[in-house]
């Protein structure tokens, strides 16, 4: 899939290190997956980007999750570096809750990251993508209303938006919205556009979606 869609940057989530993009020479991965159960293999990781573009330097917040999370800063060309926070957000009932608190916990945590980035690097343009576990939708495919409002709020705050959300994708591209999503700088929305998409194939690929944005003229 990754080659029948080609990207210069990807952000791979529940990824292995054996899984390498095409023309992509840059990489960074979080710390490896912890082995809590027999189908973790060594090399699993939650967040890796691959990058045609050079990596400037691998960020690390102080009290981060550096399993579930990935900060890089890139070299595109452009007059201002990107910088891509990969993420997988906590699903229901995950690390032991019974229902979507820690998802809710979470959201709040890393939307501080995402301020501080910003607020560090005011020259650079911000995005963040990866595994959201909710359909920013209504959040009856999965997620929450809560969830839902407290990410577009914090997205919001830090000057972007969903480029996934169920509103800009194309009719019928997919058969269920994604839980994986992109956010991006809102100044980007009128020259962003869903470039292509697959659905889950959990018995040969994944049991996840995939999406591929183009940027014009960055």
């Amino acid at each position: 899939m990754l080659a029948t869609h080609p990207a210069d940057i990807w952000i791979l989530t529940e990824t292995h290190d054996d899984l390498t993009p095409a023309g992509c020479s840059h990489r960074a991965h979080s710390l490896p997956r912890p082995k809590n159960w027999n189908g973790i293999r060594s090399g699993s990781r939650w967040v890796s980007i691959w990058s045609t573009f050079p990596i400037l330097e691998t960020i690390a917040l102080e009290g981060s999750d550096r399993e579930r999370t990935l900060v890089v800063k890139l070299a595109t060309g452009s007059d201002r570096p990107l910088l891509v926070y990969g993420t997988v957000l906590p699903w229901k009932g995950d690390r032991g809750a019974f229902n979507w608190d820690e998802h809710h916990r979470v959201i709040q945590q890393q939307s501080l990251e995402w301020q501080a980035i910003a607020a560090q690097f005011p020259d650079a343009d911000l995005v963040i993508a990866g595994d959201y576990n909710t359909d920013m939708g209504t959040g009856r495919h999965y997620g929450t209303k809560r969830g839902i409002a407290d990410l577009n709020r914090n997205l919001s705050e830090c000057k972007l938006y969903c480029a996934t959300a169920p509103e800009h994708l194309p009719p019928d591209i997919l058969p269920y919205p994604p839980i994986d999503h992109i956010a991006l700088p809102s100044a980007w929305r009128g020259r962003t556009r869903i470039a292509s998409a697959w659905p889950a194939d959990r018995k040969t690929h994944s049991d996840h979606s995939g999406l591929v944005l183009q940027i014009d003229d960055y």
